[in-house]
Protein backbone atom coordinates (compact mmCIF):
# COMPACT_ATOMS: atom_id res chain seq x y z
CA UNK A 1 0.00 0.00 0.00
CA UNK A 2 1.31 3.47 -0.77
CA UNK A 3 1.60 6.59 1.01
CA UNK A 4 0.70 8.69 -1.77
CA UNK A 5 -2.67 9.54 -1.61
CA UNK A 6 -5.16 9.45 -4.53
CA UNK A 7 -5.28 12.18 -6.79
CA UNK A 8 -8.81 14.09 -6.11
CA UNK A 9 -11.06 14.29 -9.01
CA UNK A 10 -13.02 16.96 -7.51
CA UNK A 11 -11.23 19.80 -6.60
CA UNK A 12 -13.55 21.24 -4.34
CA UNK A 13 -13.67 20.06 -1.00
CA UNK A 14 -15.90 20.60 1.41
CA UNK A 15 -15.80 19.29 5.40
CA UNK A 16 -18.55 19.37 7.35
CA UNK A 17 -19.13 17.75 11.13
CA UNK A 18 -15.59 15.98 10.51
CA UNK A 19 -16.43 14.26 7.00
CA UNK A 20 -14.41 15.75 4.03
CA UNK A 21 -16.32 14.99 0.64
CA UNK A 22 -16.21 16.21 -2.60
CA UNK A 23 -18.16 19.33 -3.50
CA UNK A 24 -19.67 17.73 -6.64
CA UNK A 25 -19.04 20.66 -9.06
CA UNK A 26 -16.84 22.38 -10.30
CA UNK A 27 -16.89 26.48 -10.43
CA UNK A 28 -16.34 28.20 -13.83
CA UNK A 29 -16.85 32.18 -14.84
CA UNK A 30 -17.21 33.31 -17.97
CA UNK A 31 -17.14 36.80 -19.60
CA UNK A 32 -18.95 38.25 -22.56
CA UNK A 33 -17.72 41.61 -24.49
CA UNK A 34 -19.59 42.78 -26.69
CA UNK A 35 -18.48 45.94 -28.83
CA UNK A 36 -19.98 47.42 -32.62
CA UNK A 37 -22.49 44.60 -32.73
CA UNK A 38 -19.91 41.82 -32.15
CA UNK A 39 -19.53 39.58 -29.58
CA UNK A 40 -15.30 38.35 -28.72
CA UNK A 41 -15.38 34.22 -28.42
CA UNK A 42 -12.18 32.24 -28.15
CA UNK A 43 -11.25 29.05 -29.65
CA UNK A 44 -11.15 26.86 -26.86
CA UNK A 45 -8.26 24.14 -26.79
CA UNK A 46 -10.02 21.18 -25.45
CA UNK A 47 -13.53 21.83 -26.76
CA UNK A 48 -12.16 22.41 -30.07
CA UNK A 49 -14.89 25.01 -30.07
CA UNK A 50 -15.86 28.64 -29.91
CA UNK A 51 -16.96 29.91 -26.34
CA UNK A 52 -16.58 32.92 -24.10
CA UNK A 53 -13.49 33.44 -22.38
CA UNK A 54 -13.55 31.74 -18.70
CA UNK A 55 -12.22 29.00 -16.44
CA UNK A 56 -12.63 27.23 -12.97
CA UNK A 57 -12.09 29.46 -10.30
CA UNK A 58 -9.26 29.81 -8.32
CA UNK A 59 -8.36 29.92 -4.42
CA UNK A 60 -8.61 34.15 -3.48
CA UNK A 61 -10.86 34.70 -6.18
CA UNK A 62 -14.57 36.37 -6.38
CA UNK A 63 -16.67 35.00 -9.00
CA UNK A 64 -16.41 38.43 -10.88
CA UNK A 65 -12.58 38.45 -10.48
CA UNK A 66 -12.37 34.68 -12.17
CA UNK A 67 -14.10 36.48 -14.60
CA UNK A 68 -12.07 38.96 -15.47
CA UNK A 69 -8.10 37.09 -14.79
CA UNK A 70 -9.78 34.53 -17.07
CA UNK A 71 -10.20 37.21 -19.85
CA UNK A 72 -7.07 38.66 -19.70
CA UNK A 73 -5.41 34.94 -19.70
CA UNK A 74 -7.39 33.90 -23.09
CA UNK A 75 -7.45 37.19 -25.08
CA UNK A 76 -4.90 39.74 -23.11
CA UNK A 77 -7.66 41.91 -22.31
CA UNK A 78 -7.40 44.00 -19.26
CA UNK A 79 -11.39 43.89 -18.56
CA UNK A 80 -13.95 45.55 -15.83
CA UNK A 81 -16.65 43.06 -14.77
CA UNK A 82 -20.17 45.02 -15.37
CA UNK A 83 -22.91 44.12 -12.73
CA UNK A 84 -26.33 42.74 -14.01
CA UNK A 85 -27.55 42.87 -10.72
CA UNK A 86 -27.76 46.39 -8.55
CA UNK A 87 -25.88 46.83 -5.83
CA UNK A 88 -28.05 47.90 -2.37
CA UNK A 89 -25.73 47.82 0.17
CA UNK A 90 -22.00 49.10 0.70
CA UNK A 91 -21.04 49.36 4.26
CA UNK A 92 -18.16 47.54 6.05
CA UNK A 93 -19.31 44.54 6.48
CA UNK A 94 -20.82 44.31 2.96
CA UNK A 95 -19.05 45.07 -0.28
CA UNK A 96 -21.03 44.97 -3.59
CA UNK A 97 -19.54 42.69 -6.04
CA UNK A 98 -20.68 42.03 -9.68
CA UNK A 99 -23.42 39.65 -10.80
CA UNK A 100 -23.85 37.58 -13.47
CA UNK A 101 -26.33 37.88 -16.04
CA UNK A 102 -26.80 34.15 -16.00
CA UNK A 103 -26.09 31.21 -14.65
CA UNK A 104 -26.25 27.28 -15.59
CA UNK A 105 -24.98 23.89 -14.80
CA UNK A 106 -23.14 22.37 -17.25
CA UNK A 107 -22.16 18.85 -18.29
CA UNK A 108 -20.76 18.32 -21.22
CA UNK A 109 -17.01 18.47 -22.04
CA UNK A 110 -16.37 18.77 -17.48
CA UNK A 111 -15.17 15.61 -15.78
CA UNK A 112 -17.99 16.80 -12.81
CA UNK A 113 -20.93 19.05 -13.63
CA UNK A 114 -20.29 22.77 -13.81
CA UNK A 115 -21.74 25.63 -12.35
CA UNK A 116 -21.04 28.59 -14.66
CA UNK A 117 -21.92 32.01 -13.78
CA UNK A 118 -21.82 34.69 -16.87
CA UNK A 119 -20.62 38.14 -16.66
CA UNK A 120 -20.92 41.37 -18.92
CA UNK A 121 -16.86 42.83 -19.24
CA UNK A 122 -15.87 45.46 -21.01
CA UNK A 123 -12.26 46.72 -21.81
CA UNK A 124 -10.89 48.86 -19.67
CA UNK A 125 -8.67 50.20 -22.88
CA UNK A 126 -10.27 50.34 -26.25
CA UNK A 127 -7.16 50.31 -27.88
CA UNK A 128 -5.57 47.41 -26.12
CA UNK A 129 -4.59 44.31 -29.20
CA UNK A 130 -6.05 40.85 -28.48
CA UNK A 131 -3.69 38.09 -28.26
CA UNK A 132 -4.91 35.22 -28.05
CA UNK A 133 -2.67 33.00 -25.28
CA UNK A 134 -2.29 29.71 -27.23
CA UNK A 135 -1.55 27.88 -24.00
CA UNK A 136 -5.18 28.37 -23.45
CA UNK A 137 -6.95 29.09 -26.68
CA UNK A 138 -6.11 28.47 -30.65
CA UNK A 139 -7.92 31.57 -31.27
CA UNK A 140 -10.06 35.13 -30.27
CA UNK A 141 -12.08 36.01 -32.92
CA UNK A 142 -15.04 38.85 -33.12
CA UNK A 143 -18.07 37.28 -34.47
CA UNK A 144 -21.26 38.70 -35.57
CA UNK A 145 -25.14 37.51 -34.87
CA UNK A 146 -25.00 36.14 -38.68
CA UNK A 147 -21.57 34.05 -37.57
CA UNK A 148 -22.81 33.10 -34.04
CA UNK A 149 -25.46 30.83 -36.66
CA UNK A 150 -23.06 29.02 -38.29
CA UNK A 151 -19.94 28.77 -35.91
CA UNK A 152 -18.41 25.74 -34.19
CA UNK A 153 -20.01 25.46 -30.93
CA UNK A 154 -22.12 24.01 -27.92
CA UNK A 155 -25.94 25.99 -28.49
CA UNK A 156 -25.69 26.99 -25.18
CA UNK A 157 -23.35 29.49 -26.40
CA UNK A 158 -25.18 30.49 -29.64
CA UNK A 159 -28.04 31.66 -27.18
CA UNK A 160 -26.00 33.46 -24.82
CA UNK A 161 -24.35 35.23 -27.70
CA UNK A 162 -27.68 35.88 -29.20
CA UNK A 163 -28.80 37.77 -25.84
CA UNK A 164 -25.51 39.29 -25.31
CA UNK A 165 -25.40 40.97 -28.61
CA UNK A 166 -29.18 42.26 -27.35
CA UNK A 167 -28.93 43.25 -23.91
CA UNK A 168 -25.19 43.88 -23.44
CA UNK A 169 -24.88 47.22 -21.81
CA UNK A 170 -22.83 47.98 -24.30
CA UNK A 171 -24.38 46.75 -27.50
Amino acid sequence: MSDTPAPITDPIQVTRSGITKGFGHALVCSGYLVEDGRVLLVHHNRFDKWVPPGGHIEAGDTFSGAAAREVLEETGLDVEVISATPALIDDDNATPLPGPFYVDLEGEGFPIPSITQFFWVRRKDRAQEITAQSQEVHDVRWFTAEEVETMQSFEQVRVLCRYALKNHPDA
